[in-house]
């Protein structure tokens, strides 16, 4: 398939039953709020902002238009002025599947991971690497369905879009975490991704990084390596 651009992040591709999956748009907030409340997750304010400014992804969309070197640019920046936190909500990407009505039947919401950045730090790595593992990890944090929409295969695509975007950008490591005994192991696993055991974190010393991701109580990781990115 071609490289993913940055025009056509945001125009969209064709979907599962005439939908449109494309980068969240003003206007979208409020159902996406809605769709990841049905993975009992919230929106944060800053990222709603985000949306409806029409400023979603703004480093993702620099990634693709000038390429993924220039993305360092406004993390550099905001860590310059002792606020590296700052860019990260660039890094965050949300994407939807609108149908031919306009309503949105799906959502994914994928984050740089914040811990990450500041465990590295308490361990004594360099912010300016710190840094750059933010745009080399990145977490699915929220993956909904409208439940009208589901068993179109919506989810699906959401996620393989996402995980070629990123792999696109060189991003190295993607993974997301879900409730233990919930099933969805098989689901992650039939799409490439690796389902840890219960218990298991994730070891980032291949990135250079002395720190390990860590799963919430109660949850499984799944992870996926750029070596054997989705097409």
């Amino acid at each position: 398939m071609p490289p993913i651009t940055a025009d056509r992040l945001l125009r969209g591709w064709p979907g599962p039953a005439g939908t449109c999956i494309r980068l969240a748009a003003p206007g979208d907030a409020a159902e996406v709020r809605d769709l990841l409340a049905l993975a009992e997750l919230s929106l944060d304010q800053e990222l709603e902002k985000t949306i409806e400014a029409g400023t979603v992804a703004t480093t993702i969309l620099t990634g693709l238009r000038a390429g993924t070197s220039q993305m360092l640019r406004p993390l550099a920046e905001a860590a310059a002025v002792g606020r590296p936190q700052d860019a990260m909500i660039g890094l965050v990407t949300v994407l939807v599947a609108e149908s031919p009505s306009g309503q949105l039947h799906g959502a994914l919401q994928a984050v740089p991971p914040g811990n990450v950045l500041s465990e590295a730090a308490a361990a004594g790595v360099p912010l300016p690497l710190a840094l750059v593992a933010s745009t080399k990890v990145a977490k699915i944090r929220g993956l909904a369905v409208a439940p009208t929409a589901r068993g179109l295969g919506i989810g699906d695509v959401l996620l393989r879009r996402a995980v070629r975007l990123y792999h696109q950008l060189d991003w190295l490591l993607l993974y997301g975490q879900f409730p233990a005994e919930s099933g969805l192991d098989s689901y992650y696993g039939r799409r490439g991704f690796t389902v840890l055991p219960p218990g298991t974190g994730i070891d980032l010393a291949p990135l250079n990084l002395p720190v390990d991701i860590h799963h919430e109580p109660g949850e499984q990781l799944f992870v996926r390596w750029r070596s054997t990115a989705i097409r």
